[in-house]
């Protein structure tokens, strides 16, 4: 991650990392540094990881050694870039994961690699359609991913993406899958629907990603306006609560609305709610959508990650083609007139989903791990 200390993206290395460690295998972590360490790395630390924070100033006081004092001015920070390959080249590992956030993100420390004859892996969380790779930097991605000996995606749309992102086949490739956070055999209770039906939005608030702003143009459409339905907003700020507020108080849409805060317990959310409501305008593949079904709820969302994948539309949910006010209306329109039929759909969702989508992710990804050494 890049833009936060710790995100979903970093939970499927993590609990890999954990259960390489329990194996005895050692493990070197190279990360940005933050003011304040995530907990995740100091508990991989202090299991024997070696951990390198890239980017991190000099304390106070402290002197440079020769190494940062090429790197550092007064208004310099280090170039991650160079401490990478300093790093991969201090470390000289077996093989080397690198797990990206997002799909513009530069990989430089691979032609590292490259050079040393490391084996690497690129795991790609996430990949959209709303940035393109400029052609000036298109000859350097290419060779990033080509020269991997596996690139790991979390769906077969965001390989898609790439692929056509940086217009070169990609046989490399492999799909894989990020661990849930509802027991495998989770089954809350279906919620009491006499008074209104509860549609759950989870997620961080970010409009550009997730879509909550769709939900408001759809809510404030006559139709809804007496219909005993109610949205609830849970997950945390990333840039867009204040205008989310906002809208719900510009339109006058305090009685359809709820903010939920955030739940650790994701399997609470779903003892309170009946169905999803998800409007992504892109994902890698949405871990709200495989826990909901886990817990035997419909979801409502877009064509987008790995949900065509997983979702019969209109059978065990309901898929929007685009993140359009049209079409999510359409959707949570087709969801609203089955919502008598929304717990046997649920339940049929999560028969599906314990089909569809491996019980024990780690597990898996940690032998293609294993996998990638010579």
């Amino acid at each position: 991650m890049s833009g936060m200390p710790w995100g979903g993206s970093e939970m499927l290395w993590y609990k890999v990392a954990k259960r390489l460690q329990a194996e005895g295998h050692e493990l070197a972590i190279n990360y940005k540094y933050w003011p304040h360490t995530a907990k995740e790395l100091l508990d991989l630390e202090n299991n024997g990881a070696k951990l390198t924070l890239r980017g991190k100033p000099p304390a106070s006081g402290e002197k440079s050694n020769s190494f940062l004092s090429r790197m550092f001015s007064k208004s310099e920070a280090p170039d991650p870039s160079a401490e990478g390959a300093k790093w991969v080249a201090d470390e000289h590992p077996d093989a080397v994961l690198f797990t990206l956030g997002y799909h513009p993100d530069p990989l430089p420390v691979t032609d590292e690699c490259i050079t040393h004859g490391i084996p690497y892996g690129i795991n790609l969380q996430c990949a959209s359609d709303f940035f393109f790779i400029h052609s000036n930097n298109l000859d350097n991605f290419r060779r990033w991913y080509s020269n991997a000996s596996r690139v790991y995606f979390v769906s077969d749309e965001n390989r898609i993406k790439l692929k056509n992102n940086i217009a070169i086949e990609l046989n490399n490739a492999e799909i894989i899958a990020n661990p849930f956070n509802v027991p495998v055999d989770a089954n809350p209770e279906y919620p009491d629907t006499s008074k209104e039906y509860r549609v759950a939005v989870v997620g961080r608030v970010h409009f550009q990603s997730k879509g909550q702003d769709l939900i408001i143009d759809v809510l404030r459409r006559p139709q809804w306006k007496d219909r005993n339905l109610k949205v609830v907003f849970y997950g945390h700020d990333q840039g867009n609560m204040a205008q989310l507020k906002g809208l719900v108080e510009m339109y006058g849409l305090e009685d359809k609305v709820e903010f939920g805060g955030y739940m650790s317990e994701v399997e609470d959310i779903w003892k309170q709610n009946h169905a999803l409501l998800l409007p992504s305008r892109y994902e890698g593949a949405p871990l709200v959508v495989i826990e909901a079904m886990l817990c035997s709820r419909v979801s409502i969302t877009t064509n987008i990650g790995r949900n065509e994948e997983l979702i019969d539309d209109n059978e065990t949910g309901f898929i929007a083609e685009g993140a359009t006010i049209n079409l999510v209306d359409d959707a949570l329109e087709r969801a609203w007139q089955k919502r008598d039929q929304w717990e046997a759909m649920g339940k049929l969702a999560g028969q599906h989903i314990r089909e569809r989508y491996p019980e024990d992710p780690v597990h898996e990804f940690a032998e293609r791990i294993k996998a990638l050494v010579k």
